[in-house]
């Protein structure tokens, strides 16, 4: 029995194991703000589109104009600083880890 408490993992606990139990989070993703700034910078739009927006499969992370963004119970954010903000749908987010491989 292997038992695995994040996505990431799991490909090992379906591997090394006859019985693997995969787990998950079930509160609102946190995001780090000064984080996703930072990486923002680093990178750029083009890398933040490619390589952790377009790889939701649900289309859960998307891309709002700061000004028209609305904060709710169920979306997790952070301001990207070029009147951008980075919003996580945490309703429609299935967890599945790909935005941060």
């Amino acid at each position: 029995f292997k038992f695995s408490g994040c996505p990431n993992d799991c490909v090992n606990a379906i591997q090394r194991s006859d019985m693997a139990t995969i787990g998950t989070w079930r509160d609102n993703i946190r995001v780090n703000e000064a984080q996703v700034q930072d990486y923002f910078k680093a990178h750029g739009m083009n890398d933040l589109v490619n390589d952790v927006i377009s790889k939701c499969p649900t289309k859960a992370i998307t891309l709002v104009e700061t000004g028209k963004f609305q904060a709710s119970e169920h979306v997790s954010a952070a301001a990207l600083g070029n009147g951008q903000t980075l919003c996580i749908d945490n309703k429609n987010c299935v967890r599945c880890m790909h935005c941060i491989n």
